[in-house]
């Protein structure tokens, strides 16, 4: 559905063009002859709706309203109406000569032009992709050193997705979500705890509260994996799917107070898709078990989060999250026993 609206938005502007096209060559046909015929300048307006149709719709095109266009200013018009001189033969089937030659190569090569930048598009979307696969293994193989957590970056992906949609239908921050978010988001989320990767085990797989230092040694995952990316970033700065992910990485621990870390942000300082991965994340870590606690409830997650708002969590993303409570919840329980 969303591939074949995005096939159409390509479409419609084309078409569009091209009845642009032919109406401009009607219009030229009749300055031409209220003007007073094509001893005038006015005859050379044609070449406009001529390579606007073959540069947007191809040569075919091109050709095929060049060769009209000629017709409406060949044989019939006059090379002086007031004086009643026709044109000779010679004259406008040399005009329909140029106005083929000229249609046929803009629009072969804009169809040239535009087949290499659909290839290099699909070039660019599969390594794309590749990428983002190959960085969603790395993030599965981190995850599997804690066989308690199974299904957790795919829930949280579809969630961040969902809950970001949900506030693009809200005033104030429908400027700030858009579908290239909502799908950034989406591939980003994923990256949250990766540098949990540099954690060592007696501290990440402790069945127990973990003491002071080993609270510190723990927040690290934030920097450590901000770092990581970041690097990656250095080469790739006009990247928003890596941009995202270090905002998320790095800030998603951050609270609305400013108590959270590494930064103690609070607010609106804390970046958006930080503060919906927040929440997204702490409802799925409260739902789970995990070596140092058992699952609770769908409910009694909900009203943890609503006793945070405010003070964890942005209250406004909150809000929206207990309204849909149920759509969460149905994200989770279709990868993950029921509770």
């Amino acid at each position: 559905m969303g591939r074949n609206l995005s096939k159409n938005k390509i479409r419609n502007p084309r078409r569009a063009i091209l009845v642009v096209s032919y109406a401009l060559s009607v219009l030229v046909t009749l300055l031409v002859y209220f003007t007073g015929g094509t001893a005038l300048v006015f005859a050379n307006l044609m070449y406009v709706p001529i390579a606007l149709i073959a540069s947007t719709n191809g040569k075919i095109h091109g050709v095929i309203l060049a060769a009209a266009s000629a017709i409406l200013i060949g044989p019939l018009m006059p090379l002086d109406v007031t004086a009643g001189v026709a044109q000779t033969p010679l004259n406008w089937i040399i005009r329909l000569i140029i106005y083929v030659v000229i249609a046929f190569l803009i629009g072969f090569f804009s169809d040239y032009y535009r087949r290499e930048f659909d290839k290099s598009a699909r070039k660019d979307k599969e390594l794309s992709e590749a990428q983002i696969a190959t960085i969603f293994s790395m993030v599965k193989l981190a995850e599997y050193r804690d066989n308690d957590t199974g299904g957790h970056i795919e829930r949280v992906a579809a969630s961040c997705r969902s809950l970001a949609r949900l506030l693009s239908r809200v005033p104030g921050y429908q400027d700030l979500i858009n579908e290239d978010f909502i799908d950034n988001i989406f591939k980003a989320s994923p990256l949250h705890d990766i540098g949990k990767v540099g954690i060592p085990d007696n501290i990440l797989l402790k069945p127990g509260k973990l003491n002071a230092r080993e609270f510190d040694i723990m927040k690290t995952h934030a920097d450590l994996g901000y770092n990581t990316l970041l690097e990656v970033y250095r080469q790739y700065p006009n990247n928003r799917f890596l941009k995202l992910g270090i905002n998320i990485v790095r800030y998603h621990h951050e609270k609305w107070n400013g108590t959270g870390y590494p930064l103690g942000l609070q607010g609106t300082d804390i970046p958006l898709a930080a503060r919906i991965m927040a929440i997204v994340d702490v409802y799925d870590a409260l739902r789970s078990k995990r070596v140092y606690k058992a699952p609770l409830s769908h409910e009694e997650s909900i009203e943890i989060i609503r006793q945070g708002a405010g003070e964890d969590f942005d209250p406004e993303i909150a809000q929206v999250f207990i309204e849909n409570e149920s759509e969460f919840r149905r994200i989770y329980e279709s990868s993950y026993p029921v509770v």
